[in-house]
């Protein structure tokens, strides 16, 4: 799994730089997988700064059929949350 996620967050990087930003642009990372990050989160996403605003992990299939390992970066200039 580890393997995976290394994987997801280089192309998660890879398509960042395209757009010119980075980790530190990003609002809201969210994991969707059943199963256990606990073992690489700290090492793979945690110290690359890829959860400045901390990460929500779905315990669930993402929703790409196929995959066990699925995320996704929100970042917005302004949000509001009433």
């Amino acid at each position: 799994m580890r393997e995976k996620a290394q994987y997801v967050l280089g192309a998660m990087e890879a398509r960042m730089a395209a757009l010119g930003v980075g980790w530190a642009d990003v609002g809201a990372t969210q994991v969707y997988t059943v199963e256990n990050i606990h073992g690489f989160l700290v090492e793979e996403i945690i110290r690359r700064g890829a959860a400045p605003a901390g990460v929500t992990w779905y315990y669930a299939r993402p929703p790409v059929q196929g995959l066990d390992y699925e995320m996704d970066l929100r970042g917005v200039p302004v949000q509001r949350v009433i």
